[in-house]
């Protein structure tokens, strides 16, 4: 694990952003914020992790974040949450379509051959992630991918919310982030 972890956290005008930033803090010990517009300008070399969080719309609505994600060191550890996870998945050329109905606040469990098998986390998504050809599926629920990790990138994400109070002993998951950096 490594010690006084650096974050950058990039925001996609969400409203969970400031509840992501806090439960990060519970495994780094810097949290930065910035806009989702301000990513060309951003030098990320100082930071230990990049997350992208969650936000409304579809992916292809940022079409600079998929440009960057395309640019960026394939080293560089990336964590996505909910839109984090599309944008990946569109970057590497997965597809993101409508999933009905959708689940907003919704818990459901995860299956997994991991330690997190079993884990009730909490959804709020009406898009899901498909054709993830570069990518290992650590977890399920209700036959979607909800926790992926890239074959060659050092890129991991979760379609679920990791930071939201419906999802249970989270903490299995940050010390799992952090031995993953």
């Amino acid at each position: 694990m490594k010690d006084n972890l650096k974050v950058i956290l990039i925001d996609h005008d969400d409203s969970f952003t400031f509840n992501l930033r806090h439960w990060l803090f519970d495994f780094a010990d810097e949290v930065t914020i910035i806009n989702h517009r301000e990513v060309s300008e951003q030098n990320f070399s100082q930071f230990d992790l990049v997350v992208l969080s969650p936000g409304p719309k579809h992916p292809q609505d940022y079409p600079h974040i998929l440009t960057w994600l395309n640019k960026v060191s394939p080293e560089k550890p990336i964590f996505g949450v909910c839109l984090g996870m599309q944008l990946m998945t569109i970057s590497a050329g997965g597809q993101v379509e409508s999933y009905s109905p959708p689940l907003h606040g919704k818990t459901s469990n995860l299956i997994s051959g991991s330690n997190l098998n079993n884990l009730k986390v909490a959804r709020y998504h009406s898009l899901k992630c498909s054709g993830l050809k570069q990518f290992d599926i650590l977890a399920e629920s209700d036959d979607l991918p909800m926790w992926i990790q890239h074959q060659e990138k050092k890129w991991m994400a979760v379609q679920f919310h990791p930071e939201s109070f419906l999802t249970e002993n989270s903490a299995r998951l940050q010390h799992h982030i952090k031995d993953w950096i």
